[in-house]
């Protein structure tokens, strides 16, 4: 017996068991409404990279990627139960404009690494990879410069989405947090500081959304003392395409140094999706009240 023989025709009528219709290596772009956009659409995620196991399992359904950055708003929504979720700041640069003498300070690989642990909680590390402050004093008045450089502090946080991560036009979250000092001597201030933020979004149609925080927090000043420290921020996002997203912003905190004063800023940027699971931003803040400074930065976000 020749098993050829048998073995082809076998193969041919076998076919329609494994052919599909549909490409399972692609996925339907998705809106970039998710961050400062309209609307909530799930979407099938990519498959998996086994071809076996990409055949025989169904996409799942998740919701679209959203971020916190770039904004220093909170977003609302949260990342996918079982999910990672890397939010980094490639650059920042922070320049005061108040003073003659050169102050300026370098962020290198900002990192905010989330795991989505429900389907409406995750958990959030912020860790600064690398800071750089450098000062270039003022001799004429027996001021000295200083040069300092070292990783920064830990700061872990837990979203909790209380309604609006699927779908509506209005959705909520609260962020308890708390920052570890763990950076090197002067580049942080060696102090535990912590709080809680209240954030909400509203699609106001037209492919606008408005989003805000409110933030309540104990941080520390000059003599090491903490200080209750509130702070507002609002953000409008406009929805160009359905991969390009700009924004605008207000953001205020009050501060204590010598006395209390507020830190106000005016903040604009853009975020690109170049695929539904990896989105590029940049912007700046502008400081123009309290510590004035501008702020540039450029950073990528990605899940799987």
């Amino acid at each position: 017996m020749n098993p050829a023989r048998y073995l082809l025709p076998a193969l041919l009528l076998s076919a329609p068991a494994w052919a599909v219709t549909d490409d399972p290596w692609t996925t339907k772009p998705q809106k970039l409404s998710d961050r400062l956009g309209t609307s909530r659409t799930i979407t099938p995620a990519a498959l998996p990279l086994n071809p076996d196991q990409a055949i025989q399992t169904k996409a799942e359904e998740v919701r679209p990627m959203a971020t916190d950055r770039p904004d220093q708003t909170d977003g609302v929504y949260t990342v996918p139960k079982g999910w990672w979720q890397f939010e980094t700041g490639l650059l920042s640069y922070s320049r005061r404009l108040d003073t003659d003498n050169r102050n300026e300070s370098f962020i290198w690989g900002e990192v905010n690494a989330k795991y989505g642990l429900t389907d409406s909680i995750d958990l959030q590390l912020i860790w600064q990879a690398w800071a750089e402050n450098r000062y270039r004093g003022d001799p004429g008045n027996g001021e000295d410069g200083f040069a300092r450089e070292g990783v920064n502090d830990l700061v872990a946080r837990v979203k909790f989405n209380l309604f609006g991560n699927d779908g509506g036009s209005w959705a909520m979250s609260v962020v308890p947090f708390v920052k570890i000092p763990t950076a090197k001597h002067k580049i942080g201030n060696d102090m535990w500081e912590g709080g809680m933020s209240i954030n909400s979004e509203v699609d106001l149609g037209g492919g606008f959304t408005l989003g805000n925080t409110i933030y309540a927090q104990a941080l520390a000043d000059n003599d090491d003392t903490l200080h209750f420290s509130p702070t507002v921020t609002a953000v409008l996002g406009y929805e160009v395409t359905d991969s390009l997203v700009v924004y605008g912003e207000i953001y205020g905190q009050n501060r204590v140094d010598t006395e209390r004063f507020w830190q106000t800023s005016f903040d604009a940027g853009f975020m690109y999706s170049i695929t539904p699971n990896v989105i590029l931003d940049a912007g700046a803040n502008w400081f123009f009240r309290g510590d004035e400074a501008i702020n540039p930065f450029v950073g990528l976000s990605w899940r799987f």
